[in-house]
Order: C-alpha cells, then sequence, then structure tokens
C-alpha cells in the first residue's frame, strides 16, 4: 500500500538514500557506513553525526511519512554517541527543557523540535537497535571516517528487515505531521565542521580571557531570526548557524552556564 504524501518528500536535505516508497523502513546508520542493500527493503537510509540537529532532521522526514513505521540504528558509536542520544530519544522521551533523558551524547537537545513532535515520533516508530559497540574512547572525528559492514553485520540487519516487513502495521493512521526546521541562508555539506568551527572558536575566546572576565556574560545580537544570522558581542563575529536555539544551547554548556 502506498500511502499519500504532501510533495516534496523527504522534506528536509540531508544525508541519505531514497529506496522503496513500499517499505515501512527507515534505517539510520552511525557516520558512514559502506554497504550494499536492495532499494526495496528500505525507505529512506541515512548517516546520524549529531545528538541534536541530526535527530530534529530524522525526525521531521519521518513524520511527515506516515508509512515509515520501523527505525533501524546500525553502526558502531562515535565519540560524541549520535546513537545513545537517538535511542534513548525514542525509549525515554525529553524533559522539560527538550534535553533528551538518559542521553550520554553532547548537547543531546532538540531546539527546535516540540514535545508534540516527539510524541508522534516515539510512537509511530518501533525502534531496532543494531549499534555496536556501544563505547568509545570519547574521541570525535570531525572528518567522519567510512567503515564497511562485515558479513555477520550484514546478516543482522537483513534479519531484521526481515522481521519489520513481516510485522509492518501499515501506514500510521493519524496521516503525515510536517516539522518545519529552520533554513539556513546558505547549504554547507556538513553543518558539523560549521558547528566545529563555532566550538573552536568560543573555546579560543575562553582561554584567551583574563580570569576575571570568565564570569561576565553578554548576549548576542540576533540579525535575522529568518536566516538565524547573529552578532557575537565578544568579538563582534557575524555569524550564521543552522538554528541559533541549539547555537545559544552549544554556548552555554562551552561556559558552563
Amino acid at each position: 500500500m502506498i500511502h499519500s504524501l504532501k510533495a516534496p518528500w523527504p522534506i528536509v536535505p540531508g544525508s541519505y538514500r531514497l529506496g522503496s516508497m513500499r517499505s515501512p523502513i527507515a534505517i539510520v546508520t552511525v557516520g558512514q557506513a559502506k554497504f550494499d542493500l536492495e532499494r526495496e527493503h528500505y525507505c529512506i537510509m541515512g548517516s546520524l553525526r549529531s545528538a541534536n540537529l541530526g535527530i530534529e532532521k530524522i525526525i521531521a522526514n519521518v513524520l511527515s511519512n506516515p508509512g515509515i513505521r520501523f527505525l533501524i540504528v546500525c553502526g558502531p558509536e562515535e565519540g560524541h554517541m549520535p546513537a545513545d542520544s537517538l535511542l534513548s530519544l525514542l525509549r525515554n522521551g525529553v524533559d522539560g527543557q527538550m534535553n533528551i533523558i538518559g542521553a550520554r551524547g553532547q548537547l543531546a537537545c532538540l531546539s527546535d523540535i516540540s514535545p508534540e513532535a516527539v510524541r508522534r515520533f516515539r510512537d509511530q516508530v518501533r525502534v531496532i537497535d543494531l549499534v555496536h559497540p556501544k563505547e568509545t574512547a570519547d574521541t570525535i572525528d570531525w572528518q567522519d571516517p567510512t567503515f564497511d559492514f562485515d558479513t555477520s553485520r550484514m546478516d543482522e540487519l537483513r534479519e531484521a528487515i526481515a522481521e519489520c516487513e513481516r510485522d509492518n502495521p501499515g501506514p500510521y493512521p493519524e496521516g503525515p505531521m510536517m516539522v518545519a526546521l529552520p533554513e539556513p541562508l546558505c547549504s554547507p555539506l556538513d553543518w558539523s565542521m560549521v558547528l566545529k568551527k563555532q566550538v573552536d572558536r568560543v573555546s579560543g575566546l575562553m582561554l584567551r580571557m583574563p580570569s576575571e572576565q570568565l564570569l561576565t556574560t553578554s548576549d548576542d545580537v540576533v540579525v535575522s531570526p529568518e536566516f538565524e544570522v547573529f552578532i557575537d558581542p565578544i568579538d563582534w563575529m557575524v555569524i550564521q548557524m543552522p538554528s541559533l536555539l541549539f547555537y545559544a544551547s552549544m554556548k552555554k554548556y562551552l561556559t558552563g552556564q
């Protein structure tokens, strides 16, 4: 059965491949996985690199397609633990500040998603956890290296897919739910590098500050909420981010507020 969708779909761009609209399965790989899988066995397959903005994109695209009823998360965990954050979201939800409950990932917060969208996401999909190993060396590789699926991992993935196809309950009865995420002025290939640059900038500013100024706070000046552009009054940099709310959370995290 092919369900009704609002074109175009997916509604949010990202690092993904499209398969068959008849499939109830979305596959999330941690980082860049290398394996061959017939397109009829998945609806969409993409990579996850962050515990926040990447998860928001997954939520937006899944909710806009009620035919997706299973989310298979696979691959080895990475230093900033995005898989742990996604799995924790599906198991535990979020708190009042939209922090993912129980997540060990860095900045595991969903600044631009509503609690209702989280509730619907958790109700619409059943998660299949194929992430291993789950522990990391606590290092973050911003270059996002690729990894290969060996025979045992592929067998595990195919078994999970077959089970999902047998248990498919059909499209979610409430139909598509549209989630609007901030649209950046430009479209860099990888927002993780933009975030890394700002982490380095804020950290560098803190290291250069005299100790008596470290407790001084100053509010960023928003230039354009529509295009997510602001001025940081500490160094008067004009900056665009994929999400102003997320940047505010990141800066509080880095400055210990």
